[in-house]
């Protein structure tokens, strides 16, 4: 049976244990039983402990295990990343994020995201400007805790010319691992690009323009191709993303040297040129990215009539065939 105790400091209620050492059921003076009806209640379960642990969604990139959650729930547009370091890879994701969470990107509205702590975290460097004086470093160098995952950012807009709201699938990987798949084969880490629905490659576009490293760009775009196609046969389309558009402008000569590479190959091939921040005021901060999420949207597969009616019956006998005005046998 329950009790309290008006004593100070008396703990009998909870420990059964009287503070004068009485006997509390007989001896003590001050034990007050509980009355049977309330002692019911104190013994009923006033809140069940739930089967499991709630989820909730992690505010930094996903994981590749992670992706099930979003995409087992809808059609989403897998975008596959590629480029050596300092190509632009982040700035572009950078670009992209403060443009539509400013309402800039024109087209598009934002509309939710999974990711917005590490969107977050990767723009904080092209907000930090001092005197009106930008930052010399834009992006921090992409680094990520696991060297086995990608990360991945997921981001949903809507487009004005698109009847429902497209889910951006956008990993934000370290140039050395697109290196890595150049320079030792390694492309393990780069599993996800057989299940992008298109690709960027990126390059720098300055690099592209100086007389010292154009051709070595140029070769190492092609090597990106080359083993793009070896390590992936069913490769998807890739867009050739030119960054650094405000610094200088790629000649149709030079595009034409990579998209004659990509023929070759057998791979479809389109560019895009991008000025994710600029020091050009004829150039405006953002250029090219809004065109560069249009063409990456992913067309839906279509999905055939589970079951698809036939006007025609095959054969002399059609059991329950249900017509207008009875039943057909």
């Amino acid at each position: 049976m329950l009790a309290e105790c008006p004593q100070e400091n008396c703990t009998v209620g909870t420990t059964g244990q009287c503070l004068l050492n009485h006997d509390p059921a007989s001896s003590c003076p001050h034990y007050q039983a509980l009355p049977e009806e309330l002692e019911s209640l104190v013994d009923e379960e006033l809140l069940s402990e739930p089967e499991h642990n709630l989820p909730f969604h992690s505010s930094n990139t996903l994981t590749e295990d992670s992706l099930s959650l979003i995409m087992g729930s809808r059609y989403c547009t897998m975008i596959g990343i590629i480029g050596p370091p300092d190509s632009g890879k982040t700035a572009a994701l950078v670009s992209l994020y403060l443009l539509l969470s400013h309402g800039r990107l024109a087209g598009f509205e934002y509309a939710d995201s999974r990711s917005l702590m590490a969107l977050d975290e990767i723009s904080r460097g092209a907000r930090r400007w001092t005197g009106g004086t930008p930052p010399q470093q834009m992006t921090a160098h992409t680094e990520l805790s696991d060297d086995r995952a990608a990360g991945f950012l997921h981001l949903r807009v809507r487009a004005a010319e698109h009847p429902v709201a497209i889910d951006f699938l956008l990993p934000d990987l370290p140039g050395e691992w697109s290196t890595a798949m150049v320079e030792e084969s390694r492309h393990d880490r780069l599993a996800f690009v057989q299940r992008a629905d298109v690709i960027w490659l990126m390059v720098d576009g300055s690099r592209l323009t100086t007389p010292g490293t154009r051709q070595g760009a140029i070769h190492r775009t092609k090597l990106y191709l080359q083993r793009l196609k070896e390590f992936f046969p069913d490769l998807p389309r890739v867009i050739l993303v030119v960054t650094r558009a405000d610094t200088s402008v790629v000649n149709e000569k030079t595009i034409a040297t990579i998209s004659d590479e990509a023929i070759a190959l057998g791979i479809s091939l389109s560019v895009q040129a991008v000025s994710s921040f600029s020091i050009n005021p004829d150039v405006p901060a953002g250029t090219g990215i809004p065109e560069l999420v249009r063409a990456s949207i992913g067309k839906e597969p279509d999905v055939g009539e589970f079951w698809p009616l036939s006007e025609e019956n095959s054969g002399i006998r059609a059991i329950g065939n249900v017509v207008r005005g009875g039943i057909d046998i």
